[in-house]
């Protein structure tokens, strides 16, 4: 390949990458939106790659100059080691978690349907015929439903202590969903549907023998707030399996590192929030609090995440390059051409 075509056929990439430099400025990347930062250093990994190919092939001529020197000046903005840490943490939860949430509605509706469908299946299933709960659940729990009593009592000297365990685990459980995401999002969608059975089926076996109340009861404080983070999580999993199965345009490399970004957004800014459910669950759910006030903790702390989720971070005119995709429009008819450099 002569080095005009390889000048060619690169040399739109490079002008993004040029843009997305110069927008930077000064080496710093606040003014960038979060998923514009990944393109960049998506981009830039590929400049790398082809300075070492004009290393290569073309060495001394102009591709070569040019390309070490774009490679340089991105270098000085993708590995800047920045202060501000508190600015950039206000501005993670102000702007980037609630901005990666919305743009991942397409996985969070398919992480929901994975739970959900499951769960009104197996309920319906397990009310018409109770002795498939043995599918799902150990017999001693069965037994105990069978004599009208649940299993969740958790008595008040202990109620810290199970809470931490309860924290700890929600925590291990997210952190495991997210890391199978890399399996193709299989095992992902494994821990949804079997979660989703159990739920289901372990109502529509307190349905059965008349205790669904209790069951209620316990689940409504923490229940809003400890599903969303569920589904975020799994959801996160799902980008990234996805990515593996269809990356679009880019290398499944680049499309993995993508998504693996942004569920790990999620995974970072939701899951100490399970520290809160965790706390309702070990404490205020198995206590003997009115069902009005469980009531109202699990309505008010799903508004308020919800609401946040929902609405921070917005800004009324976002431009294209800001779209859901994240990532910047195609350049139009450059003027800029490479002879001129």
């Amino acid at each position: 390949m002569r080095a005009e075509d390889f000048v060619a056929r690169r040399r739109e990439d490079w002008n993004r990458l040029e843009d997305l430099i110069a927008k930077a400025g000064s080496g710093k990347l606040n003014s960038l939106a979060p998923a514009q930062v990944l393109t960049m250093t998506s981009l830039y990994r590929r400049a790398a790659a082809d300075l070492a190919r004009a290393q290569r092939d073309w060495p001394g001529e102009p591709v070569e100059r040019y390309l070490n020197g774009l490679v340089a000046r991105g270098h000085g903005v993708v590995y800047r080691r920045g202060g501000q840490v508190w600015r950039r943490l206000r501005t993670f939860y102000a702007e980037t978690l609630p901005r990666t949430y919305r743009q991942s509605w397409p996985y969070l509706v398919a992480a929901g349907a994975l739970l959900f469908v499951p769960a009104i299946v197996a309920y319906f299933v397990i009310l018409a015929n109770p002795d498939a709960a043995y599918g799902i659940a150990s017999p001693q729990l069965i037994d105990r439903v069978h004599h009208h009593q649940l299993w969740t009592d958790i008595p008040p000297e202990v109620r810290v202590e199970v809470g931490g365990l309860i924290m700890l685990n929600n925590i291990y459980v997210s952190m495991i969903a997210f890391a199978f995401g890399v399996v193709f999002g299989l095992p992902v969608i494994y821990v949804l549907i079997t979660n989703g059975i159990s739920l289901g089926g372990l109502f529509g076996l307190t349905q059965a023998f008349g205790v669904s109340g209790g069951l209620f009861d316990f689940v409504v404080g923490h229940g809003i707030l400890e599903l969303s983070i569920v589904l975020a999580q799994g959801a996160g999993g799902l980008m990234m399996g996805w990515a593996l199965i269809s990356p679009g345009n880019r290398r499944r490399t680049d499309a993995l590192v993508i998504a693996t970004r942004r569920a790990f957004t999620l995974l970072l800014g939701l899951a100490p929030l399970l520290v809160i459910a965790g706390t309702i669950e070990g404490n205020i759910s198995p206590s003997n609090a009115p069902f009005a006030a469980k009531l109202m903790i699990g309505l008010t702390t799903g508004l308020l995440l919800y609401t946040y989720l929902i609405f921070a971070g917005r800004q009324p005119h976002r431009r294209a390059s800001d779209s859901l995709e994240g990532f910047p429009a195609a350049p139009q008819s450059s003027a800029r051409s490479f002879s001129s450099r």
